[in-house]
């Protein structure tokens, strides 16, 4: 089977780091699982399925928070505080509910039909189950896409459906792991997963947003303050990228405990590390990617 790279159409894909694989031309790198037919909604399936339980304790939903607000600050910061906001994607939800708090009129569109179901159940969020194409006629002020470009196989064509749903002068919001960043050298990098098809820089990442007829606003990185405790941490315990997702176990009082020593242990290496990680970020090495882009 020929390997053509699903951003520039070449045919020269070679080896990179890990076993993924590198487009000489454009430098996409990419899972070659992402050349396999219906990978995307397999792996995906299988990850996020019933057993996909995200939300386990007040430290990750003290986590997201943190991270909702950086993501809100953003908006505000190209001017969308309110309006009409199509999250793709969803998660736990906790994104969808900092919004709907902040001002913004919420809907959310997920290919699990868990996870949709849990966000309805849970916090009353109007969920469409199914592929972005799938979606009622409408458009949005803004469509939110965090962490969600490195699970499909084609991020041009998802892009183009994505701002054919943006009014006039709507924005998109897009966050994926950058793998350009430092933590990215080493095998237990938080971001390589199995269900990751595609590894984007800021360069690879403008020209998708390009081809899909974006033009880019705002572009920055950000390292997480768990970015090199878990890459350590997981580097020494095995490659991370390899691992599959497994049903979490019941929480016990020693597994609670180990949690919160755990959690702190997290906490405590990203105050040490915040003068590299401020560095990373201000050079463009932080282990997320952040664009803001209209169509």
């Amino acid at each position: 089977m020929i390997e053509i790279c699903p951003l520039c159409k070449a045919p020269s894909i070679g080896a990179s780091r890990f076993g993924l694989r590198r487009c000489s031309s454009c430098g996409l790198i990419m899972d070659p699982a992402i050349f396999q037919p219906g990978a995307a909604e397999s792996l995906n399936e299988t990850a996020f399925s019933d057993t996909y339980e995200p939300e386990r304790s007040f430290w990750v939903r003290w986590f997201n928070a943190w991270k909702d607000r950086r993501y809100l600050r953003y908006l505000r910061n190209v001017g969308k505080s309110a309006g009409e906001l199509l999250e793709i994607g969803v998660g736990n939800g906790s994104f969808l509910c900092a919004a709907q708090a902040d001002g913004f009129t919420v809907t959310g569109c997920d290919l699990s039909e868990a996870i949709c179901r849990k966000v309805e159940q849970s916090f009353g969020i109007p969920m469409h189950r199914g592929r972005l194409d799938t979606l009622p006629k409408h458009k949005w002020d803004v469509v939110v896409m965090n962490h969600v470009l490195e699970h499909v196989h084609d991020p041009v064509g998802f892009l183009r459906m994505a701002g054919s749903r943006l009014k006039p002068g709507g924005v998109l919001h897009i966050a994926v792991p950058n793998v350009a960043c430092w933590e990215a050298r080493l095998p237990g990098w938080n971001s390589y997963e199995p269900y990751h098809l595609a590894y984007f820089n800021a360069k690879t990442l403008e020209k998708v947003l390009c081809d899909a007829g974006f033009a880019i606003v705002h572009q920055h990185t950000h390292d997480s303050f768990s970015a090199w405790f878990l890459a350590l941490l997981r580097t020494i315990r095995k490659p991370h990228h390899v691992s599959v997702q497994r049903p979490y176990p019941a929480r016990s009082l020693t597994r609670q405990a180990i949690e919160h020593a755990y959690r702190l242990s997290m906490v405590a290496a990203g105050a040490l590390t915040w003068p590299l990680r401020a560095t990373q970020g201000w050079l463009g090495y932080g282990d997320e990617l952040i664009a803001i882009a209209k169509s």
